[in-house]
């Protein structure tokens, strides 16, 4: 059988094989040239968190150096990705949480971790939870109210819980000038009593030696004098006063009382709340 002859035989009898080489040749330069697919998974599903009752046995006398290794290890693995849960199960809250029941006076944890939760991963529920953790353990100090504080009333509206937090601070000597005021309208917000706030607002314009914050605060019991007066008027109630804050006599249109002097209810603004920043002359 010359060559040819035995060249045709090969591959009418091996097709397959050769068919076989092509494929696989050709598999090799796709595979060579095709990116591949990058898989994606966040923090939040490939964190690995240690439940803290197995660590707080497995730590025996060692659990300050248990808790710095969390505490770098979580920094370092620290993410961006906002945490759109409210069950308290961010893998980073865990994490802080964790550390708490490590060594609860570790200050920084509180502080930073709680900063961290609320602004970053926009985790407020875990923030709130561990930042009141810390203030038990640290009830005066100025920056953990400060941030508890706020963290209830401006991002969760919660008037009631954020209260007592910057109330314990407004006398303090770090305190920004508006948070008297604030905790005032905050009182005002949670049923307190009108008189006893203007007794407050007219105590802090006495004491006060800022000349803007007196201009605020002066603002402030005219607007709130004012709604307490034409609300009474209006009502027809015995010993109402007929004068504002000014000493300028209401006027009565109509058979309804007006403030000369417009004035902006005192209530605290909300997001997106337009409507509590328009001046009245009287209250509907």
């Amino acid at each position: 059988m010359n060559s040819i002859a035995r060249s045709k035989h090969f591959f009418q009898h091996n097709a397959i094989l050769a068919f076989a080489l092509v494929f696989f040749v050709a598999a090799g330069i796709l595979n060579q040239k095709t990116p591949r697919p990058v898989p994606i998974l966040s923090k939040q599903d490939t964190a690995i968190n240690i439940n803290k009752n197995f660590l707080v046995f497995l730590s025996a006398g060692n659990k300050r150096l248990l808790t710095d290794l969390l505490w770098v290890q979580t920094l370092l693995e620290s993410d961006l990705e906002h945490y759109t849960g409210r069950d308290l199960n961010s893998w980073m809250y865990i994490r802080f949480n964790t550390i708490s029941e490590l060594d609860p006076k570790f200050y920084q944890n509180y502080l930073w971790g709680g900063q961290y939760l609320s602004i970053v991963k926009d985790d407020l529920l875990g923030a709130a939870d561990l930042m009141e953790k810390g203030v038990k353990y640290f009830p005066e100090d100025y920056r953990l109210n400060y941030n508890l504080g706020f963290t209830y009333y401006f991002e969760l509206n919660d008037y009631q819980k954020g209260l007592p937090y910057l109330d314990r601070i407004k006398t303090h000597p770090k305190a920004p000038s508006f948070i008297p005021s604030l905790v005032v309208k905050l009182k005002v917000e949670t049923g307190f009593n009108i008189d006893a706030a203007l007794a407050l607002i007219f105590e802090m314009m006495t004491m006060s030696k800022d000349e803007s914050l007196v201009t605020k605060l002066t603002r402030d019991f005219h607007a709130l004098k004012s709604e307490r007066d034409i609300l009474c008027l209006n009502a027809k109630k015995n010993n109402c006063e007929t004068k504002d804050a000014y000493g300028v006599p209401y006027l009565n249109i109509g058979g309804k009382f007006h403030s000369r002097t417009p004035f902006i209810r005192y209530r605290l603004k909300k997001k997106g709340d337009y409507a509590k920043s328009i001046p009245v002359t009287t209250i509907d």
